[in-house]
């Protein structure tokens, strides 16, 4: 899910019902919804609060994993809604612009995604892949692909990825002269610098299934899924801050702010 920059609406995908419903918060009235691809996941709002992009990543539950057997992954898009009338305005299939790129070898199921400052660049990750795409909004052209190390220790059969994902976990310096990658199936992530995107340090990591910014945006915070911990990484240095030890398999991290007055729940 993802909350619009005033924080009134939280968009929610539901997987299933390939649609995203867009609700009140103070209320939790369902302000509209709009039609996705199988599968939906993401929801990046852009930062004016005026468009709601969802990626659909198809039917990652299946073990019909061999390129050759892309097409039963079902209808992979970014769905681009008007977060005001919820109508689709439009939708972006990164098949046709991998295959322009050179890159037919690459799904086009795309995963953590974030914008670039200006919102001219999204970059991405896509099934199966241990790297990011970077795609120019403007040309809608596909204009770099990183490829980033393996673990030798990581099998090579997709099937063992996680619902289809090698990397997945991505998010951005404020900015935006870093990147942040958690290598899901690598156990690592690392900062890679977007002008070069040259990785920095590999930070040894147990399954890190998300990425998110620090408060003070010095730092990327990764969940670790098989360390039941968060881990925060120094975007200008890549080396790792510290560790937190939190419940089991955290997947999902977000930011929030809690006043300074909050002793706690009580249940």
């Amino acid at each position: 899910m993802s909350v619009s920059p005033d924080g009134t609406k939280v968009a929610v995908s539901a997987s299933l019902g390939k649609v995203v419903h867009v609700l009140d918060i103070a209320t939790g009235r369902q302000l509209g919804s709009f039609a996705t691809g199988d599968k939906p996941h993401e929801n990046i709002f852009t930062r004016d609060g005026r468009y709601i992009l969802n990626m659909s990543i198809g039917n990652v539950e299946t073990d019909f994993d061999d390129p050759s057997q892309d097409w039963t992954k079902g209808d992979r898009h970014i769905t681009i809604a008007d977060a005001s009338t919820y109508k689709v305005v439009k939708t972006i299939d990164m098949r046709s612009r991998l295959d322009a790129f050179g890159r037919k070898d690459l799904s086009n199921a795309i995963r953590p995604a974030v914008f670039s400052p200006d919102e001219s660049k999204l970059y991405f990750q896509v099934s199966f892949f241990n790297g990011l795409v970077e795609y120019d909004m403007a040309t809608d052209k596909i204009t770099r692909v990183r490829t980033l190390p393996k673990n030798p220790a990581t099998s090579d059969d997709r099937k063992t990825f996680v619902n289809d994902s090698r990397h997945h976990g991505l998010s951005m310096s404020p900015d935006g002269s870093r990147l942040c990658v958690a290598g899901t199936m690598d156990d690592y992530a690392t900062v890679v610098n977007r002008s070069t995107l040259q990785e920095g340090p590999l930070v040894t990591a147990s399954k890190p299934y998300w990425a998110t910014v620090s408060g003070d945006g010095r730092a990327c915070v990764i969940s670790e899924s098989g360390a039941d911990q968060v881990t925060a990484i120094d975007f200008g240095t890549g080396q790792k801050i510290t560790s937190v030890p939190v419940g089991d398999h955290p997947q999902r991290v977000r930011l929030a702010h809690i006043p300074a007055t909050w002793t706690g729940t009580t249940g």
